[in-house]
């Protein structure tokens, strides 16, 4: 059974519908990541899977326990659900030592004080913040306020662990060794998660799966490399990387191909899962670091796939190089290792590369 069960929610605020008929599993264990732009019903969900918000509709279940349930009117109250929660702003006390914050929820839950204190200092070593157990927040930096709203979060032992943008507050170079330093923590500990982001960079890093969301929807639950390789719609496809669009009508199906025929005549062959109707509109995506490049004069590109294209301009980008090009009725992105000093080149559309969209 899966750990988390997340049933046909929906969410309305005034006349605007948060939440759409929203569902996913997140398994025993698992890094789950809620991906999406602002607005589009990400944090609604984390909260009301939290209870801090409540649904019109939909079913929520934690381990086996229904935690709401409209149809049967069940809504268990936040501080029963032993879920761990961390905000964007990590919300620590200010007036209270890092022991004490950690020590409050125990002491809430009536734990004797010797058990207390084995718990907290247990908790600071693992997440590497025991020798700041006797600073008040304001004396530590962001990255250490981030590491005691965790801590606080695994102090009483939750059985799922939610994170809300976590590491928005953080810099870039932090937030690089934040979330590689909170995946590790998560695997090591084995705590089903559900993280809520709209930093696609981080989505893809840290998740073992990811659902993608916009104006209230689910539109594509995958493991990363599935997200970013085979996108289900133009939203998914532009929203996490670069993406290059090419429209075209079906000319053709042969041997789990499709011949797609562009605007100016020419044909792409693209893998397709399915036979198409004939002369049926298609949209297709390839990201940019598919795409292979030599100058115009090369001999090793040529064939099917293979275009004349201009370069229109050139930006390095530290480990690569990036090109937009001008290839006929198509304006392509390419990127490659090599740097190109010409004008004209050919650029190759491998078919394994390319995805159909709806």
């Amino acid at each position: 059974m899966p750990e988390i069960q997340v049933e046909s929610l929906v969410k309305e605020f005034a006349e605007n519908r948060a939440l759409n008929d929203v569902s996913f599993q997140v398994e025993e264990g698992e890094l789950f990541t809620l991906l999406g732009p602002s607005g589009c019903g990400k944090s609604t969900t984390l909260m009301s899977i939290a209870g801090f918000q409540t649904p019109e509709a939909g079913r929520i279940a934690v381990g086996g326990d229904v935690f709401y349930d409209a149809a049967k009117r069940v809504n268990v109250a936040a501080e029963r659900r032993n879920l761990g929660i961390v905000f964007q702003s990590y919300a620590v006390w200010p007036h209270m030592t890092v022991f004490d914050n950690l020590a409050f929820p125990l002491r809430v839950r009536k734990m004797k004080r010797a058990a207390i204190r084995a718990r907290v200092l247990e908790v600071l070593e693992l997440v590497e913040m025991a020798q700041f157990a006797d600073r008040y927040p304001h004396q530590l930096s962001g990255g250490q306020q981030q590491r005691v709203a965790l801590a606080r979060a695994l102090v009483y032992s939750p059985s799922v662990l939610l994170l809300d943008e976590p590491f928005s507050n953080l810099d870039a170079k932090l937030r690089e060794r934040a979330r590689a330093w909170v995946k590790e923590l998560q695997h090591r500990l084995g705590l089903t998660t559900v993280f809520v982001t709209h930093d696609q960079d981080e989505a893809l890093s840290m998740s073992d799966r990811v659902a993608v969301m916009n104006l209230g929807e689910v539109q594509q639950v995958g493991t990363p490399e599935e997200i970013y390789r085979r996108p289900v719609n133009r939203f998914v496809a532009e929203f996490v990387g670069r993406v290059n669009l090419i429209s075209g009508t079906v000319a053709g199906y042969e041997g789990g191909r499709v011949a797609l025929e562009l605007a100016d005549g020419r044909k792409l062959w693209v893998d397709a899962a399915r036979a198409p109707a004939p002369k049926e509109t298609l949209t297709l995506v390839v990201r940019p670091e598919a795409l292979l490049l030599e100058a115009a004069e090369g001999s090793s590109m040529n064939g099917s796939n293979t275009l004349d294209a201009n370069v229109h301009s050139v930006a390095f980008l530290g480990d690569h190089y990036q090109y937009e090009l001008d290839a006929g009725t198509l304006t392509l992105t390419a990127q490659s290792r090599k740097q190109l000093l010409v004008d004209r080149v050919k650029v190759h559309i491998p078919a394994d590369a390319c995805a159909i969209v709806d």
